[in-house]
This record gives C-alpha cells, structure tokens and sequence, in this order.
C-alpha cells in the first residue's frame, strides 16, 4: 500500500466474517495463554502492567492492522476498508483484572469464555488483550481477542508472534517510528469510488470471458468445482444435539495431550497429524453421542467443516487477511475400532484434497461478494448453509517456547467461534511439544463440554498404545 494511500480495502474472505456477525454471534477468535508469572512482577509481588503496556505499545507499529478499525461504505455499496484510528488508545486495548487467588483452572476457563462472549467494538481496532493475576503457582493469564476479519489462524498466530520473544532476553527494540494516523477518507469518497468500479465491472467481466474464449481450461475446472461444491453442500447432515440457535453466552473448555504420542502415531500409521485430530475429534464425539442416548450410532453422520489454508510459506509473518478455504470430512462416529475410524479418516481426507470443493468453496465467496447489493445476505446464506455439523481446526503454532518481558509462556489454547446451528468448534493449536486444545459451545446447549474435552484426551491415548 503507498504511502499516501489513507484506506485499504478488506478482502472478499476477510468481509465474510464482519457480514455474518451478529450481537448473539460474536465473529472474533482468540486464545488463553498460561505465562510465568516471577519475571512480570515487582518486588512486591505485583504485575508490572505499566511495563507489559508499554511493551505492547512499542510492538503494534509491527503490524499495522492493530491501530486501524473498520469503516463502512456508504449503503454497503462496496466492501469496508481499513483506516487509521485516529484515537488509537493502547489503555483500551491492553488491560488487567484477577481472579481471587488462587485461582484455579476452571475459574480461568470462566472467565475466559465470559470475555469471549462480548463483541468487539467496531468503531476502534478489531482487538483487545487482558491479562490475569491471581492465578495459582504465580502464573498470569493472558487472553487475547481478535476480531476474524483481520485474518484466520496462522495469521493470527503470526500477529501474535509479533507481540512476543523468542527469547528470554532479547536485543533492546529499536526505536518506535513516530506514528501519524492518516485521515480517513469521507463517505462521499467511498461512495464515489465504489460507483466507479461497479461501472466498470462489465468491462472486466468481458475481458474476463475473452480469456476463457482463448484458453477455456481454467474456467471449465473453475464452473466444475463449483458445481461439485453446490452438490456436496446439498447433502445437509442430520442434526448433533448441538446443532441449534445459540445464544450471546458461551462455554470454553480445554484439554492437551504430548504431541511426541501424537507423531509416534502419524508415522506408525503413515498419515498426518490433522488425521490423527479428527479421528480422536470423531472416538470423543462418538463416547458424547452415546452417553447422550443416541440409539442409532451405527447410522448417524457427523459432518466437520475441516479449514484449509491456502497460504503459501512465503506469506507467513507479514501477510494478515483470510487465506483459507474448506473441506467437509465425514468422522466415523458410527465405527467402534479407534485404528479403523483413523483409516477412514485419512483415506477420506486424502480424497477430498485433490476433490477441487477446496477451489469450489472459495468460489462460491467470491460470487456471493460479488453480487453488491445482495452480498451480505447472500454470504449469510451461505454460510449458514454449509453441511455441517461442528468446526474443527488445526493450527500450527512455534515448536519453540515463546516469552514475554522474559515471561515464558507455558500453555496456549486457542479459541474459535460459533455461530447459530453450529454450536461446536474444536479448535487445536501445537505449541512447544504439546497439542492444546480449545473446545467452544453455547452455554447453555452443552453444560458437559468438559467430557468431550477429556474423551479427546483419552483417545489421543487409545491411539498411542495401539500397534
């Protein structure tokens, strides 16, 4: 972006989520981080919190997103851009509270998953990062929202890393540019320009269709993987007992397992860490299924929206933004044996890779968005129509520790939204040889979260031992 350019314009994949948020529906992800607390105290025994917003404060000019917030385009004409907040305020972004010591986990996960139930402000930037005293052991919480526009996971994990070290003792930071916000465009400008590439569209849709005049091959693959997307998006599963409205309230439980089991299993079975997820995801929610009066497990379908990234090595680090599209795999619930419910998996997942729905689902978001007038109702429908059942994803954190102000950090568990009809997402993040995982449900539609947290732990187990 120039210098002298005063917006940037969210793309088609990152306005999915600011069109289908809704005020029971929050559309930010985050995580709970679990931090050493001696190297962020003072003498007497209190967080240095000056010290830690400060140190935040020198780090946001690394990623400039942080210290811009989303402005609209008049009559949704055209999709949002990004400004500079002229009022940036890091007090608002970065604050403290505590639990009554000693504070236990299951405190920490209430808290957590009351914070993450309120929206963020979209008239300031789209994030905000509290952290916690009182926690047993001397340890700090750390809780981070950011809003899903802004970019899916390894983005965020890659925005985060910019915030933290490597290192227990790092070089002194260079000194902070002076920021100037630039101003914000007025309406009338947004407006006009949107008018203007909207005239302009027909041109580019007729050049467009001279290209595949010329060379037919990508557009003929293109209409082919759409269509094959619509077909599977026709076939919607038969409701999980999750698979209701939500409310604004949201229950957030965790688990973790040694990701040196998990390897151990991936290379005895010769397929991939995400298989070895899905199929332990697929032996809990079969144990929760059954304890829940399912008398039919040998038929039932649970289908998971599978994330996929389409960012290359080369985009890490310093491209933000939604890089991802998604398969539909089938768990096995029905199969009793954990090996055989593996197998399955990771025949199914090596199929849907080279299937084009990855292509087809991207697609259909960019058809939808193009349609301006319709494009927020049309992205909602979609949306809402994906056949699914629950979320499960899996991101790829640093395989080394990370610190802050000399802090290490000792957990990480992530966070990832629902949405109505898809209470369940299990979200899973790999951090300095463990798996941690973030499992999120409405309040009230899952009260016993906490059992499918510890299935997923169990089944991690099962696997290890076969042979």
């Amino acid at each position: 972006m120039a210098n002298n350019t005063a917006y940037e314009r969210l793309t088609a994949a990152d306005t999915v989520f600011l069109r289908i948020e809704t005020p029971h529906e929050p559309q930010h992800v985050g995580s709970l981080s679990v931090i050493e607390g001696g190297p962020l105290r003072d003498a007497g025994g209190r967080i240095r919190f000056d010290e830690l917003q400060a140190h935040v404060a020198r780090r946001v000019h690394r990623v400039p997103r942080l210290r811009q917030r989303v402005m609209e385009v008049p009559y949704n004409q055209a999709r949002p851009v990004w400004v500079d907040d002229e009022h940036f305020d890091i007090d608002y972004h970065v604050r403290l509270t505590s639990l009554p010591r000693p504070g236990d986990g299951h405190q920490l996960a209430a808290l957590m998953s009351r914070l993450q139930s309120l929206a963020l402000d979209r008239a300031r930037p789209l994030w905000e990062m509290w952290f916690v005293d009182g926690l047993a052991d001397d340890h700090v919480g750390m809780i981070l929202k950011i809003h899903h526009a802004l970019g899916d996971g390894i983005a965020n994990v890659d925005l985060a890393l910019a915030l933290v070290d490597l290192e227990a003792d790092p070089p002194t930071d260079d000194p902070v540019p002076e920021w100037e916000p630039r101003p914000a465009p007025s309406p009338n400008d947004l407006l006009t320009e949107a008018v203007r590439d909207q005239l302009a569209r027909p041109g580019q849709i007729a050049r467009s269709m001279l290209d595949a005049m010329r060379d037919p091959r990508p557009a003929i693959d293109a209409v082919t993987n759409v269509g094959r997307t619509v077909v599977n998006f026709l076939a919607k599963p038969p409701p999980a007992p999750w698979n209701v409205a939500v409310s604004p309230h949201r229950r957030w439980v965790t688990a973790s397992v040694p990701l040196a089991g998990v390897r151990t299993v991936r290379e005895r079975h010769d397929v991939s860490i995400n298989d070895v997820v899905l199929a332990a995801c697929s032996g809990a929610l079969r144990t929760f299924l059954l304890e829940h009066g399912d008398t039919d497990i040998e038929h039932r379908v649970i289908k998971a929206m599978v994330p996929v990234s389409l960012r290359g090595q080369s985009e890490h680090g310093d491209t933000l933004g939604n890089l991802v599209s998604l398969i539909i795999v089938d768990l096995p619930v029905d199969e009793f044996d954990p090996g055989v419910r593996l197998e399955r998996i990771h025949a199914m997942t090596s199929e849907l890779k080279g299937s084009g729905l990855v292509d087809g689902a991207h697609r259909i978001l960019d058809i939808a968005d193009a349609i301006t007038p319709l494009a927020g109702p049309l992205t909602r429908f979609v949306s809402r129509t994906i056949p699914m059942n629950l979320v499960i994803t899996n991101i790829p954190g640093p395989p080394i520790p990370l610190y802050l102000c000399g802090a290490r950090f000792l957990r990480v568990f992530p966070y990832v939204e629902v949405i109505d009809n898809e209470g369940l997402t299990i979200a899973v993040v790999s951090y300095d040889d463990q798996l941690h995982f973030g499992i999120t449900s409405d309040r009230d539609v899952m009260p016993d979260l906490a059992d499918v947290a510890a299935s997923i732990e169990h089944e991690f187990a099962v696997l290890a031992k076969r042979r």
